[in-house]
């Protein structure tokens, strides 16, 4: 469950490394869209869901971290996915009283 924590959720969209065509260019023009979408869309979801859209962060990372070669359709695949983070608030240091 998400709701409760109190860390950032950063939502990085990730996409293969093959060029947009066809139909799909014209809502998307390159992977950086593509994979922004992605994650906005992730995004959406857990707002929906109660998430406070003040923890939230959609990340485009398009083609540039894959987690396989894409040198097969089964890896590029692999590599059109969302990654969700939890990022800790910074703990800030009390000052001591005077």
């Amino acid at each position: 469950q998400l709701v409760p924590l109190t860390d950032a959720i950063h939502v990085r969209g990730h996409t293969d490394d093959r060029k947009i065509g066809g139909a799909l260019a014209q809502r998307f023009p390159t992977n950086w869209e593509l994979a922004a979408a992605r994650a906005a869309r992730v995004v959406r979801l857990l707002e929906s869901k109660g998430v406070s859209p003040k923890r939230l962060s959609a990340i485009s990372l398009g083609p540039n971290d894959p987690v396989a070669p894409n040198d097969s359709a089964e890896n590029r695949a692999r590599n059109r996915r969302i990654e969700i983070l939890l990022v800790p608030k910074a703990v800030k240091a009390s000052s001591p009283e005077a």
